[in-house]
């Protein structure tokens, strides 16, 4: 499964979820950015109840404040 977690943060603590996130087994790649989400992570996990393991220890690490998951499929 492929992923990406859109995430908002408290302000003030971007930089330490980045740096928190940043050691997480199963996180791809994070990437800053302006606009209505502070970060952008991209997941990687063997299944759906893996990636929502995954999904679940984003959520909880402080400074987190609210996320929105999309889930990558292909296009046939």
């Amino acid at each position: 499964m492929v992923a990406g977690v859109l995430i908002n943060t408290d302000p003030a603590k971007t930089k330490q979820v980045y740096d928190r996130l940043k050691s997480l087994e199963g996180v791809a790649n994070i990437t800053a950015v302006f606009g209505r989400f502070d970060l952008v992570v991209m997941i990687r996990a063997l299944d759906l109840d893996a990636g929502s393991k995954l999904i679940a220890k984003i959520r909880e690490v402080e400074g987190v404040t609210a996320t929105e998951t999309l889930i990558a499929t292909t296009v046939d």
